[in-house]
């Protein structure tokens, strides 16, 4: 969805329009949910997550700054929602599931070796560090709407994404 069509939903869903809001949850579902699996590696909360998230968005449409994408809002307030509930809950289950697409058993089992150690090496990050390299490298989203889902500046952003991916290869190596 184009960003300009996403903004007018949202000036019609502040208005009370009810298909507005079906609109934007239907548009921007997949990518909050996808979001917050990769972030939580576990299904139900992802999905609670991304009901949370809509609940919430919709609740204070008159906060949203029209200077940021609605997309990079709602990514936000999943993000802050997960770091709440691993306050409460305590650090998130990993799930080992990865779908892999291979013709051989060999094959199957190098992808899936190398994919664990990739989440070991990701699940030893700080969670902040972790979510900068999942809507960077995933997401793909820019360092701006990084920056403002994260509350941090731009160069912070920066740093993160570097570092974290230092790590990352370093412990993947160091595994090998």
């Amino acid at each position: 969805m184009a960003e300009s069509d996403a903004e007018s939903l949202v000036a019609r869903a502040r208005r009370g329009d009810p298909r507005a809001r079906a609109e934007l949850a239907r548009a921007h579902y997949d990518g909050v949910y996808s979001l917050a699996r990769k972030l939580t590696r576990d299904e139900d909360a992802a999905r609670e997550v991304a009901q949370e998230t809509f609940a919430r968005a919709f609740g204070h449409l008159d906060q949203h700054d029209d200077e940021h994408p609605f997309a990079s809002w709602l990514f936000k307030i999943a993000t802050n929602y997960i770091r709440d509930l691993a306050r409460r809950r305590g650090r998130w289950e990993s799930s080992d599931e990865e779908p892999v697409v291979a013709s051989t058993p060999e094959t199957i089992l190098q992808k899936t070796e190398d994919v664990a150690r990739v989440r070991r090496a990701l699940d030893t990050l700080p969670a902040e560090t972790r979510a900068a390299m999942i809507l960077h490298l995933q997401e793909e989203m820019p360092i701006r709407d990084i920056s403002f889902v994260l509350d941090l500046s731009e160069n912070a952003v920066r740093m993160k994404i570097y570092r974290g991916l230092q790590k990352v290869r370093a412990l993947v190596k160091e595994e090998s």
